[in-house]
């Protein structure tokens, strides 16, 4: 039996990621299921450790790395992540595992046959992921102060589902559904966010892919985008991008 935790805060990725290794291997047990830092904490302070532990890195009250900073982990480790090429590239360098969101079963299969093959220690390998990721995401903007009324206040980067302009201004959209106004053109803002949690998809909209919820291919050459919260002016994919979405969906 193959006692396993998932930490995702998305829940339709959780749901993806049970499936895929239920069809995978019978004989994994799914522990629990927690969806922040703070609870993945708790959990494993008050159960014994899982022989897997499988991590969305961003999640919604920080990144999962700061589990292992709080908390003694001798679990295997398997991160899920959208992260661009360059931290992907730090993942090849360590002995831990990673996959790339949409989690493919192919390569949860893989990763589930270096678990069978594993012995040793992660924790030093673990160390100097979190040195080299973190490193890298110190040049991309972590909040937006937006100015409300006579208020101020301060929207962390994760917590944004979408960017846009409309009538020649600029806005962006929380998770649950708030617009907010900014000062900077949607040109400067995709040049200080992380390139591997946004997409510029068209002159109009920067999305995150936290926040897809559905794709619609229309044609050959025109995709369609839903994302929860949806947004009140239909997404398309332009164009002269639709192959480079394609490619950044498919790192």
């Amino acid at each position: 039996m193959i006692y396993t935790l998932i930490v995702e805060d998305e829940e339709p990725a959780a749901t993806r990621l049970i499936r895929l290794l239920k069809n995978l291997d019978e004989d994994i047990e799914i522990a629990a299921v927690t969806d922040t830092v703070e609870s993945a904490v708790k959990w494993l302070n008050n159960h014994k450790q899982p022989d897997l532990l499988i991590l969305d890195i961003q999640l919604g009250d920080g990144l999962s790395f700061d589990i292992f900073r709080k908390v003694k982990v001798d679990s295997y480790v398997i991160f899920t992540t959208a992260y661009d090429e360059y931290a992907v590239r730090a993942f090849e360098t360590n002995s831990i595992d990673y996959l790339l969101k949409p989690v493919d079963e192919g390569k949860l299969a893989r990763s589930l046959e270096k678990y069978r093959k594993y012995s040793g220690n992660i924790g030093s390998d673990l160390d100097n992921l979190i040195e080299t990721i973190e490193k890298r995401k110190e040049k991309y903007k972590k909040r937006f102060v937006v100015t409300v009324a006579s208020r101020i206040r301060v929207i962390e980067t994760p917590e944004i589902a979408y960017f846009y302009s409309k009538d020649k201004n600029t806005f962006l959209c929380t998770r649950d559904n708030h617009h907010y106004p900014l000062e900077s053109s949607l040109d400067n803002i995709a040049e200080i966010i992380d390139p591997g949690l946004f997409f510029r998809i068209s002159r109009q909209f920067i999305v995150s892919y936290r926040n897809i919820l559905k794709i619609d291919i229309l044609s050959k050459s025109r995709i369609r985008i839903i994302t929860d919260p949806p947004s009140e002016e239909e997404m398309l994919v332009s164009t002269a991008r639709t192959s480079e979405f394609r490619n950044w969906l498919d790192r």
